[in-house]
C-alpha cells in the first residue's frame, strides 16, 4: 500500500484474531462460557474477560454449543455484559439512581406536617 492509503483497510480484524488465538490456546466453547458466567459476578473479572477473550468469542461459543443448559448460561452472561456496557455508557433506559446529594429532605417532611 502506498503512504496515505486507507489505514482502516490494513488493520487486522481484532475479533477474528482473538478467536484464532483462543483456538490455538485450546479454549473450547465450554471453557469460554464457564469463564464468562463466572466473570459476571466480579466487575474486574468481567473487564479482563472482555479484553482477553471478547464478546465475539462468547457469542460464537453460545451459538456453537448443543448443550441447552450451557447455552442458557452463555446467553445470561452475554445479557449481563450488554447491561454492563449500557451502564458504562450511561445510556440506561431505566435510571434507578437519582441525584439528590444536595437535597434537604427535612423541608419536605416538615412541610407535610403543617
Amino acid at each position: 500500500m502506498s503512504p496515505g492509503a486507507d489505514d482502516a483497510a490494513s488493520e487486522p480484524d481484532v475479533e477474528r484474531l482473538k478467536a484464532a488465538l483462543g483456538h490455538l490456546a485450546g479454549s473450547d466453547g465450554r471453557t469460554v462460557i464457564e469463564r464468562a458466567a463466572a466473570a459476571v459476578d466480579d466487575l474486574e473479572a468481567a473487564a479482563v474477560f472482555v479484553e482477553e477473550v471478547g464478546l465475539g468469542e462468547l457469542r460464537r461459543a453460545v451459538e456453537a454449543t448443543e448443550d441447552s443448559e450451557l447455552r442458557a448460561r452463555g446467553e445470561r452472561a452475554l445479557s449481563a455484559f450488554r447491561l454492563f456496557r449500557v451502564a458504562a455508557a450511561g445510556d440506561s433506559p431505566v435510571d434507578h439512581f437519582h441525584r439528590g446529594h444536595d437535597t434537604d429532605l427535612r423541608d419536605a417532611v416538615e412541610g407535610s406536617r403543617q
